[in-house]
């Protein structure tokens, strides 16, 4: 079963690797070579999200809010491309460490880390007052280290944790343009995921460190948006979403903030 789930994985990492260099190929085909707008801002967001760690057989909710700064540009054709840079607090839920010294389960604060992304936006076809456009979107997330004592013991000890996550999503989004100025949206993209969570125990002369994994879960997700245009140089962009699975549905939302120079 996990050789399986690796393969998959795997391909799925090719797809979407195919898939960016396809909608890379297009930009360079459709786009001038200069850009031709130049926009820069702030975003929030915040995904959940239902797996089950390697090793586990309950599943738990990893969680990350995620606070960027963004860069985004306009090409011809309506093609965009951005990339985000900011810090994000992931929360991996109850995990229990039981091939440590002492058994741990972590059920602390969020974990603090780097996030980087990217983002493109290609349009496909336009008809009436429709287009539909392929998205693509790479997420990856290093978490900092994490340190805090452990109690209740009769020697001095310490536990240290660290988390990381990638995610890669893909899929058709399909923009209303009647009213100009607003431009609501559906989307349906595929998801990747990949996470780790590192947990490191030292007690006095006794330490031990142990790893659990996510290598790579598969999921979808259907969300509704829209992007409005305040003025000549400002924008807002908002999206809710779910990501439906087995016996329930994670959620996915995004707020945003352009300036267009």
């Amino acid at each position: 079963m996990g050789d399986r789930k690796s393969r998959i994985g795997r391909a799925f990492v090719a797809l979407a690797a195919s898939a960016a260099m396809g909608l890379a190929a297009a930009a360079a085909t459709a786009a001038e070579p200069k850009i031709k707008t130049l926009a820069a801002g702030f975003g929030y967001e915040n995904l959940t999200r239902t797996i089950v760690w390697t090793g586990d057989t309950a599943s738990t909710r990893l969680k990350a809010d995620l606070f960027t700064a963004r860069a985004e540009f306009g090409f011809a054709g309506g093609i965009t491309a951005s990339l985000s840079a900011g810090f994000v607090l992931t929360s991996p839920g109850g995990l229990t460490f039981a091939n440590l010294p002492v058994s741990l389960q972590y059920q602390g604060p969020s974990l603090r880390g780097v996030t980087l992304g990217a983002e493109a936006v290609v349009p496909i076809r336009k008809f009436s007052d429709f287009e539909i456009s392929g998205t693509g979107r790479f997420v990856y997330s290093f978490g900092m280290s994490k340190t805090w004592p452990l109690e209740d013991f009769a020697v001095d000890g310490e536990a240290e944790g660290r988390s990381s996550w990638a995610e890669i999503a893909a899929g058709p989004r399909v923009s209303y343009l009647f009213f100009g100025r607003v431009v609501p949206y559906a989307e349906v993209c595929l998801r990747w995921l990949r996470s780790g969570f590192r947990m490191t125990e030292t007690l006095e002369d006794l330490g031990g460190t142990e790893t659990k994994r996510v290598r790579g879960d598969v999921s979808f997700s259907v969300a509704l948006g829209a992007d409005a245009v305040v003025s000549d140089r400002l924008a807002v962009r908002g999206k809710v979403g779910i990501l439906p699975f087995a016996g329930g549905v994670d959620s996915l939302l995004s707020l945003g903030i352009l300036y267009k120079f």
